[in-house]
């Protein structure tokens, strides 16, 4: 075989500048992901001391920085116009559960005995416009319509408008937990074992006997049911079928919200701090998020792909964000930051790295996806600068890890792979 070489001897290697351009464009791609992690952050401290404990029942959000939540506790709703660093309260007569704006002024909220709330001003005022007669769990509004429906306890579907609520049939006595209306006279609800939809009259739909906390349509075809166990159902025909998807989670904690950003990336929270994320339609399923909360999360809502909000109670109140530097009032911080472990994926062992721009008390630790405590990496107080821990995963089996970074009252994750 003859090898060519140039005129020192040395090998010569022909390189194709397309392979050398695809290379670049990768190296690139690589970096910049590397520059910008997104992740859980906990900017439940930014709401009003008045919160104090209360359970966070429900949101609506109009954009990436303006958006409200309603109290199940308070009788309180909390107005943010930047994206959770700061909030305002407003004041309803009784608790909510329930909310949704049409806009930045017009929108509607409900809960206690039933009563329904209208604001025309953004929430600075909120006046009852009416009653279901029993608890409102959820409000629906189709897109582009002044129209909307709520439901609640024991099967109660009403409709509402600017001038009131007006009752429909739902032929059930149970409770109803969760609305979606994708489109104008077409929608779903559902509660225990029942999913019901409406084309002009509400009928009963035959999904798997599970009992249903939420419920998301993406059109008028298809969308998906959460619930008790952890079920996940899905339909892509109107309802005429239902069928199970996949939970990891092997703890079958139940869930109580489902939200779709498109007909691919959707996002699931429930008891016990579980998230559940996925990009393919619910193909398959992952556990995000773990060891940030042990509280129950009852809603979600994301804006775009890269900018969303969980909540529950105990005033639990996550944002999904860019986490390079974020520190947990959702601020580009002076204070701390966590990297990006390196290299990533790893076999066995990876540096974790860290700075503090002052002086506090730290806590570094790593989870499964299950959100159970592996190991503890570095623990106490810290002076200002940079570290490095080393962490080997020669007792672990490969898959995905999260890695959590408390720094007094707040705290960042990343997300690891281990591959042997």
């Amino acid at each position: 075989m003859i090898i060519p070489r140039n005129m020192n001897g040395n090998i010569k290697v022909n390189m194709n500048p397309q392979i050398i351009l695809a290379a670049l464009t990768l190296l690139i791609t690589a970096l910049s992901s590397y520059a910008q992690q997104y992740g859980w952050v906990d900017i439940g401290n930014n709401l009003p001391n008045s919160t104090g404990t209360a359970s966070l029942a429900d949101m609506y959000w109009i954009s990436d920085s303006e958006g409200w939540i309603c109290s199940s506790a308070t009788g309180e709703i909390y107005h943010t116009t930047d994206g959770g660093n700061t909030f305002t309260t407003q004041t309803t007569q009784f608790y909510t559960n329930a909310i949704w704006m049409l806009n930045a002024n017009e929108g509607y909220a409900g809960g206690y005995n039933g009563r329904v709330y209208r604001t025309t001003d953004g929430g600075s005022t909120w006046t009852v416009i009416g009653s279901i007669g029993s608890s409102l769990l959820s409000i629906s509004f189709p897109p582009s319509s002044d129209t909307g429906y709520c439901c609640g306890d024991n099967g109660k579907i009403y409709r509402i408008t600017s001038s009131g609520v007006s009752a429909m049939n739902s032929g059930v006595i149970t409770s109803l937990r969760s609305i979606s209306f994708p489109a104008i006279y077409h929608g779903w609800t559902c509660g225990d074992s029942h999913i019901l939809h409406y084309y002009g009259s509400w009928s009963q739909q035959d999904p798997p006997v599970d009992a249903y906390n939420g419920i998301y349509m993406t059109n008028s075809t298809t969308g998906w049911a959460v619930g008790a166990l952890g079920v996940i159902v899905n339909t892509t025909d109107e309802g005429l079928s239902w069928n199970y998807q996949s939970n990891p989670d092997t703890s079958t904690r139940a869930l109580n919200d489902v939200f779709f950003f498109n007909a691919s990336d959707g996002w699931a929270v429930g008891n016990s701090g579980v998230i559940l994320h996925t990009t393919n339609g619910g193909t398959t399923w992952s556990v995000e998020g773990s060891g940030f909360t042990s509280n129950m999360l009852r809603a979600v809502q994301f804006t775009s792909s890269t900018n969303g909000y969980v909540l529950g109670n105990n005033k639990t109140l996550l944002k999904y964000t860019l986490t390079t530097g974020i520190k947990g009032n959702g601020q580009i911080p002076d204070a701390f930051s966590l990297e990006q472990n390196y290299p990533n994926p790893f076999n066995p062992s990876t540096t974790i790295s860290y700075s503090l721009a002052i002086p506090a008390r730290i806590k570094l630790s790593v989870y499964n996806i299950f959100g159970q405590q592996v190991v503890v990496l570095d623990e106490g107080s810290k002076p200002a600068g940079n570290f490095s821990v080393a962490f080997s995963g020669d007792d672990l089996p490969s898959g995905i890890y999260y890695y959590r970074l408390q720094c007094d009252d707040r705290h960042l994750t990343r997300k690891m792979t281990l591959i042997k």
